[in-house]
């Protein structure tokens, strides 16, 4: 946790007192008093720590929050915005002459006469001197982060039921986090569109042009050159607001248009037409006979006919046509099933009548880079999942770093995140890596919708977690 964590003279202060039936919970800010409740424990710390983070966002600061129920005692932050996060404090050096001393608890009286319990973790190594019964010559304190926990879900394989910080969302919307894990983008509790950093801080906010329900998909992160911009859609129309925040471009689609992001940028499509949003326009480009737009990258469109070749065209440009090289166990090109940025995915002929080569194709000089013979029957229903550094088609999982491929039987990819891939293997929900090796996850388990430096990204119950690793 930065320094802006620490607590610094003029921030207010709230304090969360939680009856011993978990039932009720009493809010105190400045000499205001508020009783919220709960169903449960869960559901009354939540309410609680909403009225905070609403109180923090309308007077524009942080709130420091002493939560305080018959366990013990949580020091935590609600920031404008709704984030809710741990306080890290580092504890004073222990005094000379004399063993180090740990702090205790501290009593602090609060602004309505109630006394709050503060507790002051330290950590300290000491290094003693060996065969010497004089005091320790040097040690050193390490600061320990207080956290939110997560209970509303199982957490995913790899990772705490610890967050680093939650945030309130609106209901039915979905997130999205920038694929260099810098950044996460969603619709806040307060309906506007909001950015947030690592540590949940505030990049930027806007008001929305339409209703959080009107909105069709999850929240985007898109590509311009540089700038990591952030796009909705919705009612007929597209809008991309500029990587700081700000006013945000708006195009209109044309009638039975179609927004796809399966790349780093929008693609509109319509009949045999493809185009690119550029400077408030929708510019097409050349779309060769029976070939169709699969996606955009680096403002080029990957365009794809079912049984080859594909093509990069830019607008006003002209095409440039990639021919997949054949598999050396394959037989000849039988489809051409979907792509990403990266790779296109082709289904080649097998060895038998039964069987096909299912081959990875590097997206732009066409060569193999990952191959594997399978059964036809195997790939019903398949689809292309892809992470940082593994992938799956059905139950093909595939080293992208490597271009080793494993087969796991029955394994339907959902999502994936880092080096992981999750999804379904009969009825059970599954962790996979690179290496093919699966991992149980219980009934619900929250998948993430991304790694923020390393954090899991979840949801549950309306509200977005940065999960720490194990």
């Amino acid at each position: 946790m930065n320094g802006s964590s620490t607590p610094h003279a003029g921030t207010e202060t709230a304090v969360i007192v939680i009856a011993p039936d978990d039932l009720s919970a009493e809010v105190f800010i400045q000499d205001i008093q508020q009783v919220v409740h709960g169903p449960d424990a869960k559901s009354t710390r939540r309410a609680a720590l909403d009225y905070v983070a609403g109180y923090a966002t309308h007077i524009g600061r942080p709130v420091l929050v002493e939560a305080r129920d018959a366990y013990g005692v949580q020091r935590l932050e609600a920031l404008p915005g709704g984030v809710i996060r741990g306080v890290a404090e580092t504890p004073p050096p222990a005094t000379g002459g004399g063993a180090p001393r740990r702090r205790g608890r501290v009593l602090l009286l609060g602004a309505v006469g109630l006394v709050v319990v503060a507790l002051v973790v330290a950590t300290v190594l000491v290094v003693l001197g060996l065969g010497s019964d004089s005091p320790p010559d040097s040690e050193e304190t390490t600061d320990t982060v207080e956290t939110v926990a997560f209970e509303a879900r199982p957490a995913p394989p790899g990772f705490s039921t610890e967050a680093l910080w939650r945030i309130p969302i609106t209901d039915g919307t979905r997130p999205a986090v920038s694929n260099d894990g810098t950044r996460v983008a969603f619709i806040g509790a307060d309906g506007k569109l909001a950015v947030v950093g690592p540590e949940g801080e505030r990049l930027w906010e806007a008001d929305l042009p339409l209703q959080p329900a009107e909105i069709e998909g999850p929240v985007r992160f898109v590509e311009n050159g540089d700038e990591l911009q952030v796009a909705i859609t919705g009612s007929g129309k597209l809008w991309i607001w500029p990587g700081t925040g700000g006013e945000p471009t708006e195009y209109e689609l044309p009638e039975d248009g179609m927004v796809t992001f399966a790349g780093t940028a929008p693609l509109v499509t319509v009949g045999d037409k493809a185009m690119l949003p550029q400077d408030g326009e929708l510019v097409e480009v050349t779309v060769p006979q029976g070939s169709g737009g699969m996606l955009v990258h680096g403002g080029e469109v990957l365009l794809a006919a079912a049984d080859g070749p594909w093509h990069w065209a830019v607008p006003g440009g002209g095409l440039r046509e990639v021919a997949p090289k054949k598999p050396e166990s394959s037989g000849e090109l039988d489809r051409v099933i979907t792509a990403s940025e990266r790779y296109v995915i082709v289904r080649w002929r097998g060895s038998e009548d039964d069987r096909v080569v299912l081959a990875v194709h590097d997206a732009r000089d066409g060569s193999v880079f990952a191959e594997t013979e399978i059964t036809a029957g195997e790939l019903a229903d398949a689809t292309w999942i892809e992470g940082e550094t593994v992938a799956a088609y059905g139950p093909i999982v595939v080293d992208l770093e490597s271009g080793e491929t494993h087969v796991v039987p029955g394994f339907g990819p959902l999502s994936a995140a880092g080096g992981v891939v999750y999804g379904e293997l009969g009825d059970d929900q599954v962790a996979v890596d690179a290496t093919g090796e699966s991992t149980p996850m219980k009934p619900d388990t929250a998948r993430p919708w991304g790694l923020l430096d390393g954090n899991a990204v979840v949801l549950a119950d309306a509200n977005l977690y940065a999960l720490l690793p194990d």
